[in-house]
């Protein structure tokens, strides 16, 4: 981090800024808005300068830079289209100790003004460090049209309801989670929409309750690239008191959690350690039941192959409240990335989700019934019998002419995926070794793939894939756990 973000208090207190032309002019506005005492140094003034100096608004030092200006300033605002004297400015500053701006010159700078969203009191800053400052104005009108216009009115109503709520609600994590639940709920809706009466209701209602009750979420994280969460799922994480989450899950939304929440890993391993299912369903209803806010973070979608109908119903027979949170399977992710239509007009009217992975005492699927040709079979975790299965399908009356794919980490950086079709498949005899997701899928839209994506990186071929279990290619990047 080359900048601190600091939000200085300037009511009342002296700042320079040496050059008196537009650009000198924004800046001066600015520190105005702030309620500093503004004394400006140039040999001439714009109209709009001028003008403030003869309503007494600014201060007037004409002539050269004097180095002794910068000592009787707390901020130091280099604003002159001469590279010499910006130079001399920050040095004068930088020797008596002084935060110094200069206007476009990131080097020379100890001080970055950003750009702002005033919702006052709060206030937003975005800043490149000096880098990018047109990205840091367009990130700036984003969150102007995301924040709402009464949000400075929300920061006041919750300053006047801070002491009451602190003297009424013993314990900081209980007040923590208190005011989580107004501002992220019914009262902070009321006073936004300008009923902050109605506000009042709330918060007092707060005041005397036994405090929030615990929640869960049941949020899928998508196949596995970070930015295909859904939004709800990534407020959902950020929220969250626990997090419960697969190995599998991206690094980077592990980032986005509350440095407060406890990460748990109740990852599974096909050739490792695993939580067992009873004790993740365990974890989960104690966490909710201790009155804490629980993310369950799971691949793919929560309901497909992810075991979150078990979760929901542990949950439910506790009569603990909770929400599912839809994700992008895998199946849709993997295929898309891929380019891989799962359903297209003429080729496949109907798409079929099966898992190669059975629950003890189950039996296999009958690949006989999805053989059928006019449709997309997508298995998962079907890697490591991905030759059975295309012998199985060709057994049963699959053209074995049919394409086929073996998508490896798909959606990640480290995607890797081999078209083919059932004959090949099933003729090579060596299988995926099951240590990274992978997906199968069969069907006459695999064919499309060259096509949609004709600049994939080289796909890895049958003979790149380990041919016994427990070994991986050096070339390969390491492999995940499940």
């Amino acid at each position: 981090m080359d900048y601190l973000p600091l939000f200085a208090r300037l009511n009342g207190q002296p700042c320079l800024v040496v050059g008196g032309g537009e650009v000198a002019n924004r800046k001066v506005q600015l520190l105005l808005e702030a309620g500093a005492r503004v004394v400006v140094n140039a040999h001439d003034l714009v109209p709009a300068l001028a003008r403030l100096a003869t309503a007494g608004r600014i201060r007037h030092v004409p002539g050269p830079f004097n180095p002794a200006y910068a000592g009787e300033a707390v901020l130091v605002i280099a604003a002159t289209d001469s590279h010499e004297v910006n130079a001399a400015v920050a040095a004068a500053a930088r020797t008596s100790g002084r935060f110094c701006n200069v206007v476009d010159d990131a080097e020379h700078s100890s001080a970055i003004l950003p750009a702002v969203v005033d919702r006052s009191p709060v206030i937003v800053a975005v800043s490149s460090g000096g880098l990018a400052p047109v990205l840091a104005r367009r990130l700036r009108q984003y969150l102007e049209a995301l924040l709402p216009a009464r949000l400075g009115r929300l920061a006041l109503w919750a300053g006047r309801w801070r002491e009451p709520l602190k003297k009424a609600i013993p314990g900081i994590e209980r007040r923590r989670r208190t005011w989580e639940s107004l501002l992220g709920g019914e009262a902070a809706a009321a006073v936004l929409g300008g009923d902050e009466t109605r506000a009042d209701t709330l918060a007092a209602a707060a005041a005397d309750g036994p405090g929030p009750a615990g929640h869960a979420w049941l949020v899928g994280a998508g196949p596995g690239d970070p930015g295909l969460i859904s939004v709800r799922g990534l407020q959902a994480l950020r929220e969250a008191d626990v997090v419960l989450h697969d190995r599998l899950v991206a690094p980077e939304l592990l980032q986005a959690v509350r440095r407060e929440a406890l990460l748990i890993d109740v990852g599974k391993a096909g050739h490792g350690g695993s939580t067992a299912q009873a004790d993740i369903n365990e974890q989960l209803v104690a966490q909710v039941r201790a009155g804490r806010r629980v993310c369950r973070l799971k691949g793919g979608d929560p309901l497909i192959f992810g075991r979150g109908g078990e979760e929901a119903l542990a949950l439910a027979r506790a009569g603990l409240s909770f929400e599912v949170v839809p994700g992008i399977t895998a199946a849709s992710g993997c295929a898309a990335a891929a380019g891989i239509p799962l359903t297209h007009r003429g080729l496949s009217s109907a798409v079929t989700f099966v898992t190669a992975s059975a629950a003890p005492g189950q039996r296999q699927p009958d690949w006989s019934r999805h053989a059928s040709a006019g449709a997309t079979l997508v298995v998962y975790m079907g890697g490591a019998q991905a030759a059975a299965i295309a012998a199985a399908l060709v057994a049963a009356g699959r053209d074995p002419a049919t394409p086929a794919a073996v998508i490896v980490d798909g959606t990640r950086p480290t995607a890797r995926q081999h078209l083919t079709n059932l004959a090949e498949l099933a003729a090579a005899g060596m299988d995926h070794d099951g240590r990274r997701p992978a997906l199968l899928i069969v069907g006459e839209t695999v064919a499309l793939a060259a096509e949609l994506v004709p600049t994939a990186e080289e796909p890895f071929t049958l003979a790149a894939v380990p041919r016994a279990r427990g070994e991986w290619p050096e070339s390969a990047p390491a492999p995940g756990a499940r």
